[in-house]
């Protein structure tokens, strides 16, 4: 801020006429003049001189002020702040408030400021400056109504399509919560600029989101990604978004371009990549994903995050590694619950994939944290695995203990009827 507001200081002391741009601006609400009206403008403006003693102050206070002398630079002209309204008064508040702007006194600069724009009195590049600076000034004090005004008061006088200011008044209407009307501004913003501005896409995606437009808000990031591709935050908002209108496969194609350009960064957004492989039914490359990066560092390694890589392995039906990453996910988690429904899944896992003695133990550790009803489902599995690996004693006791819980009770009379009769088969005496 300091930078640019010593730059304006010096250019308004040398007197900086304000370049014009001629250009029909119906869809911002404006009347704006043309270059010859500019122009006329410019010879009709009644072109005043300053008073001896205002003259000399603005001097003295700029010579302190090139010497870095700022507070001293403002004392002064404070002293010579004529009370009447006029000229001198407009003349001399304008440089004073941008001093004060400055030295970041912006409570006090944009009153001094505003009301030398109000005189209307200054000569035509001064005006031209102090409305756009009062517009500035309003939007960084949060009198977005104001800014507004000011800002369009400026367009109207100089007829210049500034893209900075056309931002400005864009991101007014956006704190005001006035989505419709930051679009021709922005858009306009963007059409003016020399080159693209990220912040200008940003804006008027938001118009459009805030409003549920989601289409327009698509077509917005998709052009903003075609000339600013290295917007690393703009690919899964632009992922979300067709998510939002239940495109799962463009969003997912969204994600791995990014991906696939190394354009992903943050933890989230490794994890919306995962979340859409295994939404599109690709569950291997969700799992595969989520471990490459929890080993690389890009996604913590906590509990939910194994069980996340768990649960995709299972779906690919890669019993093996889904109890693995189970097992792990139940060594990382203090909460009760969540390791007990880690190990019961590691447990079932295990028997699925037919490593019947190796599931007892996980599903003991289960059944030691689990409450209520759930003892009885593990009470079942833990039969089954003692079941399966020929432990038909094991079996039917914890088929016994199963049969205590109403909602296995069924169950475990069928598995009980079948155990006994195997074991009997097979020659074991139960």
């Amino acid at each position: 801020m300091k930078t640019v507001m010593k730059t304006f200081v010096t250019a308004l002391a040398f007197g900086l006429v304000v370049a014009t741009a001629p250009v029909a601006a119906q869809d911002l609400g404006l009347d704006l003049p043309s270059k010859e009206t500019v122009e006329a403008q410019k010879k009709a403006r009644k072109n005043q001189v300053a008073s001896q003693r205002v003259g000399r102050a603005i001097m003295d206070a700029f010579e302190l002020y090139e010497q870095e002398q700022l507070q001293e630079a403002i004392v002064l002209l404070e002293e010579e702040l004529p009370d009447a309204e006029g000229y001198d008064r407009a003349y001399l508040s304008r440089f004073l408030g941008t001093l004060y702007a400055q030295a970041e006194r912006t409570e006090e600069a944009l009153p001094m400021l505003k009301n030398a724009a109000d005189q209307d009195v200054l000569g035509w590049s001064d005006q031209a400056a102090v409305l756009k600076l009062v517009g500035q000034l309003s939007l960084q004090e949060e009198k977005y109504a104001q800014s507004v005004t000011y800002l369009q008061k400026w367009f109207e006088f100089t007829g210049e399509m500034d893209p900075q200011a056309l931002f400005y008044v864009a991101n007014a209407y956006y704190q005001q919560k006035e989505f419709a009307k930051i679009v021709p501004y922005a858009e306009a913003a963007l059409k003016y600029a020399d080159e693209p501005k990220k912040d200008y896409y940003t804006l008027l995606m938001a118009s459009y989101f805030e409003r549920k437009m989601y289409d327009q808000a698509i077509a917005t990031i998709e052009e903003g990604l075609d000339v600013l591709p290295e917007t690393i935050p703009w690919w899964p908002q632009l992922a979300q978004m067709y998510m939002l209108k239940e495109n799962l496969p463009k969003a997912l194609q969204t994600m791995e371009i990014a991906y696939l350009a190394g354009y992903l960064k943050e933890e989230n957004q490794f994890k919306l990549l995962v979340q859409l492989y295994d939404n599109e039914g690709i569950p291997y490359k969700a799992a595969t994903t989520m471990l490459k990066h929890i080993q690389s560092g890009d996604v913590e390694g906590t509990a939910k995050n194994y069980s996340t890589a768990a649960n995709s392995f299972h779906r690919a039906k890669e019993f093996a590694e889904a109890a693995k990453w189970y097992g792990k996910a139940a060594e990382l988690t203090d909460d009760r619950e969540d390791k007990g429904e880690y190990l019961r899944k590691q447990g079932n896992l295990l028997v699925q994939n037919e490593q019947y003695v190796a599931a007892t133990t996980p599903l003991k550790g289960a059944l030691d944290l689990a409450r209520g009803d759930d003892k009885g489902r593990i009470y079942m599995s833990l039969a089954e695995a003692f079941f399966y690996g020929g432990d038909y004693r094991q079996a039917l006791t914890y088929v016994n203990e199963a049969a205590k819980f109403d909602n296995q009770r069924r169950s475990a009379r069928s598995w009980k009827g079948y155990i006994q009769s195997t074991a009997k088969r097979k020659g074991v005496d139960l």
